[in-house]
Formats: C-alpha cells, sequence, structure tokens
C-alpha cells in the first residue's frame, strides 16, 4: 500500500516550469509505456512542446508539487474537440460554460496517494470560480480503469464516442461530467 502524500502544493506553471513539465510528461509516458491503461501519449507528439507551452503561456497548465518534485500535471480550459458538442451531456451547456481536464496525470512514485483527486478537485474549483456550469474530460478507451476514480469525486458517464484526435487518430473516448 502507499504512503499517503502530504497535501501537494497545486499551482499554474510558469514558463521557467516548461523542461521540468515537459520531462515529467516524457517520464510518465516511459512509465506507463505497455500498461494495459496506457493513455497512449506519444514523446514529441502529445503532450508536444508548443501544447505545453502554449498552456503555460495562456495560464491553463497547473502542476501539483510533493516531496520536491513535480508529482502530476494537468491542463484545465473550455477548448474541446468538436465531438465534444455532440456528446449527450447531462448538463446543458454552451461552449463557454463548461471547463475541460486534460492531460491530466500523476507520477508513478505518487499514485494512490490522493494526488489525482486533488487535482481534480481543483480544476472542479476552477470551474465553480468562473461560474461554469459543469466540469467535463474524456477517457481514452484503453485508460478505462481511471473512470471508478472520477466516479468518485461526483463524475458521470454520460456518453461513449469515437473521437479523431491528430495525436491518436480515431479512438474511442469515455465522456464524463461534473455537474456544479
Amino acid at each position: 500500500m502507499s504512503t499517503p502524500a502530504a497535501s501537494p502544493t497545486i499551482r499554474r506553471a510558469t514558463a521557467s516550469d516548461f523542461a521540468a513539465v515537459r520531462d515529467f510528461y516524457w517520464q510518465l509516458t516511459d512509465d506507463l509505456e505497455g500498461a494495459p491503461y496506457h493513455p497512449v501519449w506519444k514523446k514529441g507528439e502529445y503532450p508536444n512542446d508548443e501544447y505545453l507551452q502554449a498552456s503555460i503561456a495562456a495560464g491553463e497548465l497547473w502542476v501539483a508539487e510533493a516531496e520536491g518534485k513535480i508529482a502530476a500535471s494537468m491542463v484545465v480550459n473550455d477548448r474541446c474537440n468538436e465531438g465534444y458538442l455532440k456528446a449527450q451531456w447531462a448538463v446543458e451547456a454552451a461552449p463557454g460554460e463548461f471547463t475541460i481536464i486534460h492531460t491530466l496525470g500523476v507520477g508513478m512514485d505518487f499514485q494512490r496517494r490522493g494526488i489525482g483527486y486533488a487535482m481534480t478537485r481543483h480544476a472542479i474549483s476552477l470551474a465553480a470560480e468562473a461560474g461554469h456550469k459543469a466540469v467535463r474530460l474524456d477517457l481514452i478507451d484503453q485508460n478505462r480503469p481511471a473512470a471508478p476514480a472520477y466516479t468518485k469525486l461526483g463524475f458521470r458517464k454520460c456518453d461513449t464516442l469515437r473521437l479523431y484526435y491528430e495525436s491518436v487518430g480515431w479512438q474511442i473516448f469515455h465522456m464524463y461530467e461534473y455537474a456544479l
């Protein structure tokens, strides 16, 4: 059983964090290679440098620090794949009225220690502060083992769609929503 982490410090990433954030995602991608729940991330393709830098510049990339290093990272914004608008969401919300969690990853040394929950709760707080109606996310089919963690936090599965992302092509995604 993993030791609970002290409450992580969750903060907005800055430009000076770029290399550490990229290294975090690259290490996580390596660590998950061959795992049945691999998110289908590829070094240099997704999350790529341009995506990470743009997310940092826009103030949308968040990191959790614990034990002196990045323990988790995510992007929180309201931009979505066109397929999001076709999902059968429980909450009626137009673009700009919902928040989306993207690229949430927890380092292998920090999994099962509550850091993913803390990051998700932080995204929910950001959405509530913005006056949004819901928080949404998608889970690629291979990452279905993460679903119970989201449902435990109050997310509801709303749909399953085949979506296209340039980084992974056409894939099955499970669409989850947290009503605010």
